[in-house]
């Protein structure tokens, strides 16, 4: 796969092993990251859909560091078309990279995070409701605000491209051959383990089927009312058993709910 706006992949990657030799404090903070400055920042995000880049002090530290740069490790090998980057900012000394800090009016409440376009368009900031910064609300972030495929715990691809063809579509009759695939893609799984989140996607479509009314309302608004009626549920006091498996219902609903501004392909199992 070609990276965004790049003609050869091996260009980008040029740019980024140049960007850290040129970087003004140790490139490389973590495996998986480069370190970026005004210099390359431009030069380099735009070589890629995606940039997911965090402004923070110029030696970062701690458990919002550790999940960014975790899930930067995890997720390096996965596409070309995403980039994690660091911006480290000093406010003494020579100031290193405070431009950039001006630039997108990042508050010294660090870490800041944003997501970059290749294609110039605003940046969307990283505002989880509960201000927390782990991997799972991180990779929450990037499923809802791009067109890559971010797997969270409880899903697999195969069934989340299955959920936005569902979704996809307005006609039960569609609905219905769509949930007999899954049943008999359930049915041939090898074991039980590989057959664990099937229930979950055949539940939810069978409830947008029950509540769809005929056609009438939205798949996307059944989705909608779930996830609040979810959230709901998780906001007040649960096992940790119910609290883990609601959370993994919350995953599986992000996938009907999709991902990308695109419209959905049909999906085979």
């Amino acid at each position: 796969m070609m990276r965004y706006g790049s003609p050869v992949p091996v260009v980008a990657l040029a740019l980024v092993a140049a960007s850290a030799l040129i970087a003004p404090s140790a490139a490389w903070t973590a495996r998986g990251c480069v370190d970026l400055d005004s210099s390359t920042f431009d030069l380099v995000t735009r070589k890629f859909r995606y940039s997911l880049v965090k402004f923070d002090t110029a030696f970062p530290y701690g458990d919002k560091h550790e999940a960014f740069t975790g899930l930067a490790l995890e997720t390096v090998g996965t596409t070309d078309e995403l980039l994690f980057a660091l911006v480290g900012i000093k406010d003494y000394g020579e100031q290193d990279n405070a431009d950039l800090g001006r630039r997108f009016a990042i508050p010294k409440e660090y870490p800041v995070i944003k997501l970059f376009h290749g294609d110039g368009t605003p940046p969307i900031d990283f505002a989880p409701a509960d201000g927390e910064v782990t991997g799972d609300s991180l990779r929450k972030f990037l499923k809802r605000h791009t067109a890559l495929y971010i797997g969270l715990p409880g899903c697999t691809e195969r069934l989340d491209r299955l959920a936005q063809s569902f979704v996809g579509t307005a006609e039960p009759a569609e609905w219905r051959t769509l949930i007999e695939q899954v049943e008999r893609a359930e049915r041939a799984e090898p074991d039980a383990a590989s057959r664990a989140p099937y229930p979950m996607y055949l539940s939810l479509m069978r409830k947008i089927v029950k509540e769809a009314d005929g056609g009438r309302r939205a798949a996307g608004e059944v989705v909608a009312d779930e996830m609040k009626r979810v959230e709901k549920l998780l906001a007040g006091k649960l096992s940790d058993a119910k609290r883990a498996e609601l959370k993994l219902r919350l995953n599986v609903m992000l996938s009907f709910g999709g991902a990308s501004s695109g419209k959905p392909e049909r999906a085979e199992l």
